[in-house]
């Protein structure tokens, strides 16, 4: 029997409505409920409510060293009061120190959390939620980039790895080549059990992985998704975890054709947006790499062979190649 949660709270809240308004419920009866949960609720059941974490937090302060004394035993109560009278001088001293540190670290908090709320709303990303499905296609033009790939990582001579790899198609072309690869996708099933595809987030991934291990690393998917802190960083730890000698390929959608292949909604509040990918050429080349640019076809057009010149450069204005992939050789 599956029990609709949704429903559930919607009919609970519906007959306290009807309560309230009949004055079955009284009004301070709610007040001393919602008292009572903050005092015995556990501090996990505000998971997320970052407010009443801190206001649970700033009760839980101070440290009372009044403990109670009262029994059912005879003599017990006042054997509980000379005891905690003797060693009072003794409690409060630490309590007054480990109260003033709690004051401190909760009042710390508080300023930080001004200040992520303030960065949240500077960079407009307090209320946008992932507009992009991270198991959609890994890459574009997938069918034009796998030959370049594989023939740049089928001598690579150590482990390769795919980041965002989809269905796997290019960690299965470069296993049939003989090549040591695997795969990375944030959630799904692997298409192929045979595959080395693992579930797992990309940055967390990577800091899994010790510097200079790999001998290939392939990026996509997230390079069309993650904002541009993300990238820069993505960028740091591709090239430390790359061995000397190692082939580091970026494959992204070229920013135009990003824009125009997704929902107007999407282009105003996704989080990021793809770089070029000269910026591409140009981050790997400050990080000491050797970088060669390759542009994706263009989208085809008939045109008259009287305006074929002409048309050339409106069309590589207006229709710029539709992806590019970057690969770049770590030479020390």
């Amino acid at each position: 029997m599956t029990i609709d949660h949704r429903r559930l709270l919607a009919e609970i809240e519906e007959d306290v409505r009807r309560k309230r308004e009949s004055g079955d419920l009284p009004p301070h009866l709610e007040r001393e409920l919602d008292l009572v949960f903050a005092r015995y609720a556990p501090v996990r059941s505000l998971e997320g409510d970052f407010d009443q974490v801190i206001t649970r937090a700033e009760q839980s302060t101070f440290i009372d060293i009044l403990a109670p004394t009262a029994s059912s035993r005879p003599g017990v109560p006042h054997a509980k009061r000379v005891v905690r009278k003797t060693v009072a001088w003794l409690l409060r001293y630490l309590a007054q120190q480990a109260s003033g540190f709690n004051e401190a670290i909760v009042r710390a908090v508080k300023l930080l959390g001004k200040r992520v709320d303030a960065l949240e709303e500077a960079t407009g990303t307090r209320s946008v939620t992932p507009l992009t499905d991270a198991t959609a296609a890994p890459m574009p033009d997938l069918d034009h980039w796998l030959p370049l790939l594989v023939d740049a990582l089928r001598d690579a001579g150590g482990r390769v790895l795919h980041v965002e790899c989809g269905r796997g198609e290019l960690v299965r072309a470069l296993a049939d080549k003989g090549v040591d690869a695997y795969g990375v996708q944030p959630s799904g099933d692997p298409a192929d059990a045979e595959l080395d595809i693992r579930i797992d987030g990309v940055v967390e991934h990577l800091g899994k992985v010790p510097d200079a291990t790999l001998a290939g690393i392939v990026l996509s998917g997230c390079v069309d998704r993650f904002p541009k802190a993300a990238l820069l960083r993505l960028a740091d730890q591709a090239v430390a975890r790359l061995a000397p000698g190692g082939v580091l390929a970026v494959v992204g959608t070229d920013p135009v054709t990003w824009e125009r292949t997704r929902s107007t909604v999407e282009v105003d509040l996704g989080a990021g947006r793809p770089f070029h990918g000269e910026t591409w050429a140009h981050l790997l080349r400050e990080r000491g790499l050797e970088p060669t640019l390759h542009h994706g076809p263009r989208p085809a057009a008939e045109v008259p062979e009287a305006m074929r010149a002409w048309a050339e450069r409106v069309d590589a204005a207006l229709f710029p190649p539709t992806s590019f992939a970057v690969v770049a050789a770590r030479l020390r």
